[in-house]
This record gives C-alpha cells, structure tokens and sequence, in this order.
C-alpha cells in the first residue's frame, strides 16, 4: 500500500447522554490499492480513562475494586441464563479524564474517591484502545503503590451513585484467578498479567 490516507465525510451526534453516541462517515485507502467504499459507522464516545492498577509491596497484594457495571448488567438482560451476580466486576481503580486535566491529576482524584486514599508512587504502564471498533476510549494504564492497611472495606461517592467493595488479592494468587477466570474485565486481566511479567 502506498502512504496511507484517510477522509473524513461526516460526523454527526446521534445521542448525548452520560456518554455519547456519535456517528461518522469515512473511507480510506486501501492496502491492494484504490479506497474504500464510505464507511458509515456509530462510535461510542467519551474520551480517555485512566486505570490504576494499585499495589502493596510490603503486603505482597493488589488492591482491586469491585461494582456493579452497566455493561454487564445488559448482558445479564439478554443472557438470561447466566447467574446474576456476574453483573458485578472486579476492576482496578478507574474513571474518565475530565477536560484539562492532567492524566496524573485523574488517577489522584480516582484513587480518593473510590478507595480513599492516594497513591505514593505512580508509575505510568501503557495506553491502548479497549474496544476501538465500537468505542474512541484510550485507556491509560498506571501502577500506584500504596499501604492497603489503612484503606476502608468500601468507597465510592453517593452523590455519583457509587457502591464500591474494596478487595485485596496476594499477588502470588493472581495466576490462578487468571487461569479459572475470575477477572472478567479487559483491564484487570492486562494489569495483572503486567505485574506477573514484573515479577518474573
């Protein structure tokens, strides 16, 4: 294929709501050669997020969160026949990056608001798109290192609806959760299996 090229025809706004649904119209070269025909596609918007996969080393364990996520409860609407506590997620902390703030500044505010304490270190991982042919969501993955003894059983802010169980995990146990698959969310899964490779 020769330089690669793209155009944009059109972009419109189909639903703006907690988050967005906008549509756009593209097309782009292709590799044989020539372009593609225009592409008309929905994309779920709301910007970046970061992740926290949080850490105690003199603990030896990750700090995980767990919550009930509207995703899974759809799929709990349409999959009637698995049990219904696989609406709730364990994850790490996570949340969006509000406009103008700085990626650093959301994992701080993230980590009070949803376990109630903040990180003494942070170290920044990686960032990739968890879905992106539905959703323009680039995730920022992050470790932050903190004393799990003095964090609460639960967190999470009322005024945002939040209902947050606070779980710790040995880390020499992750591998095994990992094998009989008890993260179901794309982050926990690539977060564990970084600090598994750290420890290798």
């Amino acid at each position: 294929m020769q330089k690669p090229h793209l155009k944009i025809h059109e972009t419109r706004m189909l639903n703006k709501g907690f988050f967005e649904l906008k549509e756009i119209e593209y097309s782009h070269s292709l590799y044989r050669g020539g372009e593609s025909a225009v592409l008309p596609r929905e994309v779920f918007c709301h910007g970046p997020a970061v992740v926290v996969l949080l850490v105690d080393e003199a603990e030896d364990c990750v700090v995980l969160i767990e919550q009930c996520r509207a995703g899974a409860v759809m799929n709990e609407v349409i999959n009637q026949d698995n049990p219904i506590e696989n609406a709730w997620i364990i994850e790490p902390v996570a949340g969006l990056v509000e406009v103008g703030e700085d990626p650093i500044e959301a994992v701080k505010r993230e980590c009070l608001e949803e376990v109630g304490i903040v990180p003494e270190r942070i170290e920044f991982i990686t960032e990739y798109y968890p879905s992106p042919g539905a959703c323009d969501e680039v995730l920022l993955l992050y470790v932050g290192y903190v004393d799990s003894t003095v964090m609460a059983e639960f967190g999470g802010l009322e005024d945002e609806d939040e209902d947050i169980k606070i779980l710790k995990f040995p880390i020499s146990s992750l591998s095994e959760h990992l094998k009989q698959n008890t993260f179901k969310s794309s982050t926990t899964i690539i977060a564990c299996q970084w600090l598994l490779m750290q420890k290798m």
